[in-house]
Order: structure tokens, then C-alpha cells, then sequence
């Protein structure tokens, strides 16, 4: 019945026209109570015509009959009718609470939001739960305002200021309850990651057997006090193993780990040496929020690199190397001698070691050997490579399987604001592979909050502009070592 009534509210905005005509005198019965028949389908009369018995075929009299009333008044809210109300808890009881997709379907007339909050504000967190509170109703003395209304009404509502309280209401809302468009679900893909979003849960789930130990336990009369309390202790230590779960379910969850698309590309970025950096400090990402927790990340890289640049200077001071340049042909010479050790070696051993020595022997006469242990030993016996130390670098520059192929570097020659640079800013733009425009842009806006008192951190830095925030961060470091913007660190002094 509440679903005729419903009808005539899909389309507020096209012209009345009349849903339902008596199947006698074919009178407009839209918005007066009607007999519908229950018997034959399409067959409902005026109150007029049923009075006196009318039988359109194949109708007849004696057939069973359902009265319809007019159920477009509002009951609890003013923009919910009582024919809306039916609906809702009707789709409930069908569907299941939760299934809010399902429900709103049902209802035609209003979202999966609006039925969850409308819900829970009447029915759920009412004085008189699970009942609403029946000493607010309205009933049918009230009129709905018209559809061509309301949004005038949340113009003013935006207008005075409120606009930020409804966004904030509606992301709790989102947030109280699983569903397939929530946006932390994006990207998921359950067969990798095993979790089903209609259910809000993991195929397995976190500590799968917590229910065990309780499987086959019960209260019974004949308990002994210290039976009760044993039982007792092990429903609290499920609680907590339950309370466990949740919480890994919601890290997962809010940190975006469903998107697995995203978390591979976010691997690919990164190096071998990165990869495993960021496998040894996971555990602490649950303790630290996702920006605190990328700050420690970017700071353990920073210190790898300088680790390695300080093993391969190290080996140029053993081997008497002074200069930058004179280290650069000290390289190429160790590739060149290790290209000849491998060579050497396939030749005189090409039954035994010929094979393992071709490994690491590449089409154009380089080396392509892993770093640190993994190197043959007589190759570090025969180079004065150590294994893990300071030949790592060096190992890893020859293009090896170590280490990532290096992009080109970057010409800045004929690229535009190149000739506002200094030597210093020129090699941060190729380090960091950033155009001149791009870092004059940051430096400036840096300068620029810098100049007006403002103390900007690494923190705020890397979200400042569009671009990775490690080259930001790059630049802001520069610009402090130059004092052309106030140092955080002394201003706090």
C-alpha cells in the first residue's frame, strides 16, 4: 500500500497528473482513500462505487478488498511521510539491518544515507528504543514543504556557516557503517586481499581461533565460584583478542592497504635497498600517524645513502684517491678489470666455473654482479671488495641486478629560468630531476611565507606543493643552509 504512494513522489519535479483512476467511473483517486481489490490485480474503485457494489469484470463483490489511505504526511521528520516510514521498516525486515543499498531500493524516495541516519535518529538513539518516540509525532495536520523548496533551505543553511558541521556529520555517518562505495574500500581486491565489503570482514580473519577455547564452554547451576570465575576470565581475554582484531581491521582499512594497485606502484618506486628499509620498520606504522610515519621513512633512506657515499669515499682514501673526478676514473677502471677477471675466468674453467662466471658477465663486457655477500668471492678477493661494506656502492653502480635502473639525468641547458640558478641550485634541479620553473616556484613561495613571519617544518613543507615531498623537502633544506629562510629549530630556541 505505501508503495502506490510512494510512486507519485519519484518525480517531484514533473506536473501532477493523477497515479490511479477508479475502474467504473475512471474518477482521479490519487489523493483520496481507495479500495483496492485483492483479488484482482489492477482493479481499485472510489469509495462511491464500492459502496454500492459495483462489479467491473472480472471483479466481483465478494472479493476480500484493501483499504488505501492517503499516507503522504509527515510522521516524525517533515521530509519523511508515514508511507516512507512503512517502507523503510519494511525493507529492514526483508533485507536485514545494514543492507543499506538494498533498503534505500526499496524505499525509492530517498538515498542509503538518508535511511541510515533517519534510522538511527528516530528509531536507534530514541528515548524509547527500539521504538521512536511516539510524543513527537507530527501526523497529518502537518504539510510537507514542496521538493522545489528545499534546496533553497540548505542554501541558507550553507550560508549561515553550517555547511562544514553537515560534511563533518555526513563522514561520521560514512564511517559508522561498511558499505561498497565507501571511499577507504576503493581499490580493494578481494581476492588478494581477502576482505569482502559486504561483510566488513577477513577470509581469514585476524586470529582465527579466539572462538575455540569458548566453543564448547557454558554456565551451568552447578558451577563452583571459582569455576564462575575462570570462565568469567577467559570470556574478558576473548574480548581482548576480539578488540585485537577490530583494531587491525581498522588500520587496514583507514590507512588505504585495500588499494592494492596503489601499494604496488608505491613499491615499484622504490629501490631494493628502500624495500627493505620499509620491510624492517613496518611494524612501527601502527604507532605513528601516516605522515609522522613517512617522515621516519624518507629519514632512514636519507641515512642509507649517506652510509653507502661514506663507504665508497672511504675506499678512495684507502687507494689514495683525492678528488671526485680521480674517484669517477677509479670506477671505470674497476669495472673495466672486473669485466676482464669474469672473462678470464670463462675461459680458463669453461666446464666448472665458466657457467657461474657468465652470470655475471653482461652483452657489453660489464660486470652485472649483486652487492655485498652475494658477489663471488674471488671477484671481492681479487678488487679489494669486502662483503657488505664499502664495495657495495660500487658493486651497485655497475648496473647490476642491486639496484634499480638510474633514469637519464636531466639537461637543463635550454630549459626555461636555467640561467636564474646558481651551481648549487643546478645540481639539486638534476638530482632531484626538477625543472628550474618548478624549484623557482617553490623557492619563491617559501620565500615569500618565510619573509612574513611565518616558521615553516619539513612537516608542513611536504605537502605544500604538488610534487614528491622529498624533493620540497630537498629545496627547503637548501634555502635554509643559504639563511634564506628562518631555521625552525632556532626560532623554538
Amino acid at each position: 500500500m505505501a508503495t502506490e504512494n510512494a510512486i507519485t513522489k519519484v518525480n517531484p519535479s514533473e506536473p501532477k497528473r493523477a497515479m490511479f483512476h477508479c475502474h467504473y467511473c475512471s474518477k482521479d483517486i490519487s489523493a483520496v482513500v481507495r479500495i483496492k481489490c485483492a483479488v484482482c490485480a489492477d482493479c481499485t474503485l472510489c469509495v462511491e462505487c464500492f459502496s454500492v457494489g459495483v462489479e467491473p469484470h472480472p471483479h466481483e463483490a465478494s472479493h476480500a478488498y484493501h483499504v488505501i489511505d492517503n499516507l503522504s504526511f509527515p510522521l516524525f521528520t517533515m521530509d519523511w511521510g508515514a508511507d516512507e516510514e512503512i517502507l523503510l521498516l519494511e525493507a529492514i525486515e526483508i533485507y536485514g539491518l545494514g543492507n543499506w543499498t538494498e533498503v534505500a531500493e526499496h524505499v525509492g524516495t530517498k538515498t542509503k544515507l538518508q535511511c541510515h541516519q533517519h534510522y538511527f535518529d528516530c528509531y536507534v538513539n530514541s528515548e524509547t528504543t527500539p521504538l521512536p518516540d511516539m510524543s513527537k509525532i507530527l501526523g497529518p495536520k502537518y504539510t510537507k514543504e514542496e521538493p522545489n523548496e528545499e534546496p533553497k533551505a540548505k542554501k541558507v543553511k550553507a550560508e549561515d556557516g553550517d555547511a562544514d558541521d553537515d560534511a563533518a556529520e555526513r563522514a561520521d555517518t560514512l564511517a559508522s557503517f561498511a558499505r561498497p562505495g565507501d571511499e577507504r574500500h576503493w581499490g580493494n581486491v578481494p581476492e588478494l586481499t581477502g576482505y569482502n565489503v559486504k561483510r566488513n570482514e577477513f577470509d581469514p580473519e585476524y586470529d582465527i581461533e579466539a572462538e575455540l577455547p569458548l566453543a564448547e564452554m557454558e554456565f551451568r547451576d552447578t558451577d563452583t565460584e571459582l569455576d564462575r570465575k575462570l570462565k568469567i576470565r577467559m570470556l574478558e581475554i576473548y574480548n581482548k583478542r576480539l578488540e585485537e582484531r577490530i583494531r587491525r581491521k581498522e588500520f587496514i582499512i583507514d590507512r588505504g592497504l585495500l588499494n592494492v594497485k596503489r601499494q604496488q606502484a608505491l613499491e615499484r618506486k622504490r629501490t631494493p635497498q628502500e624495500r627493505d628499509i620499509h620491510g624492517a620498520v613496518r611494524v612501527f606504522a601502527r604507532f605513528l600517524d601516516p605522515n609522522e610515519y613517512e617522515i621516519m621513512l624518507e629519514g632512514f633512506m636519507a641515512e642509507s645513502r649517506i652510509r653507502n657515499r661514506i663507504a665508497e669515499l672511504k675506499e678512495y682514501r684507502r687507494n689514495g684517491i683525492h678528488t671526485l673526478s680521480e674517484g669517477e676514473v677509479y670506477d671505470a677502471e674497476k669495472r673495466h678489470r672486473m669485466a676482464e677477471i669474469a672473462r678470464i675466468k670463462a675461459i680458463e674453467y669453461p666446464g666448472r666455473g665458466g657457467s657461474r662466471a657468465n652470470r655475471y658477465l653482461g652483452r657489453d663486457g660489464f660486470v652485472q654482479a649483486p652487492a655485498g655477500d652475494a658477489a663471488p668471492k674471488e671477484l671481492q678477493k681479487l678488487t679489494g671488495i669486502a662483503a657488505g661494506g664499502g664495495g657495495s656502492g660500487a658493486l651497485t653502480s655497475l648496473g647490476g641486478t642491486a639496484r634499480k635502473k638510474a633514469p637519464l639525468p636531466l639537461d637543463l641547458t635550454h630549459l626555461p629560468g636555467v640561467e636564474l640558478l646558481s651551481k648549487r641550485e643546478k645540481e639539486l634541479c638534476v638530482a632531484n630531476r626538477l625543472l628550474p620553473v618548478h624549484y623557482l616556484s617553490i623557492k619563491e613561495a617559501l620565500m615569500r611565507a618565510s619573509a612574513n613571519g611565518q616558521v615553516l617544518k619539513r612537516s608542513e613543507v611536504r605537502h605544500m606543493f604538488k610534487v614528491e615531498p622529498i624533493k620540497a623537502v630537498r629545496v627547503f633544506e637548501l634555502l635554509l643552509q643559504h639563511g634564506w629562510v628562518k631555521d625552525p629549530n632556532e626560532t623554538e630556541g
